[in-house]
């Protein structure tokens, strides 16, 4: 189940938390990415994977970020409020196989009204993603939005 979209920066708390739900990353998926935007043979070649530094076939990291990003937005949380974003800090803990069911949450860790337009405010809000099937964090983004008041 989704969250009820927000209706104003004003709702947001500090630690105030969002659960997604899950998306799964299929080999057709993950091939496909690999070969569009990031032709590593890890992401695109299964017999070249085996012999690679991850033993096997993984997801890009952007289509992980790609996947799990797009699942938050695709909920509506943030589409009364969202005026875009100011940056990412991103990281990939671990790699994301081919059938990893991950969850997505997300929780608020700073929150600013601007000073110079009193309409909006800042916020820097943390989203994971999480294999479901031993809890590994694969994705921790930290990134930073302005959101109308």
């Amino acid at each position: 189940m989704s969250p009820r979209p927000i209706e104003s920066f004003d709702e947001l708390v500090l630690g105030q938390s969002f659960e997604f739900g899950t998306v799964e990353m299929t080999r057709a998926d993950i091939l496909d990415f690999g070969r569009r935007f990031d032709p590593q043979p890890f992401h695109v070649d299964e017999a070249a994977a085996a012999e690679g530094p991850f033993g096997g076939l993984i997801a890009s990291g952007l289509h992980t970020l790609s996947a799990v990003f797009g699942h938050m937005i695709e909920s509506g949380i943030m589409a009364k409020v969202s005026l875009g974003g100011a940056g990412m800090e991103i990281a990939w803990p671990a790699p994301v196989r081919p059938g990893d069911v991950l969850r997505v949450s997300a929780v608020v860790e700073a929150l600013a009204p601007s000073r110079s337009k009193p309409d909006r405010g800042i916020a820097k809000l943390r989203f994971t993603g999480e294999r479901v099937s031993d809890g590994v964090k694969v994705l921790d983004v930290l990134t930073t939005v302005f959101l109308r008041r």
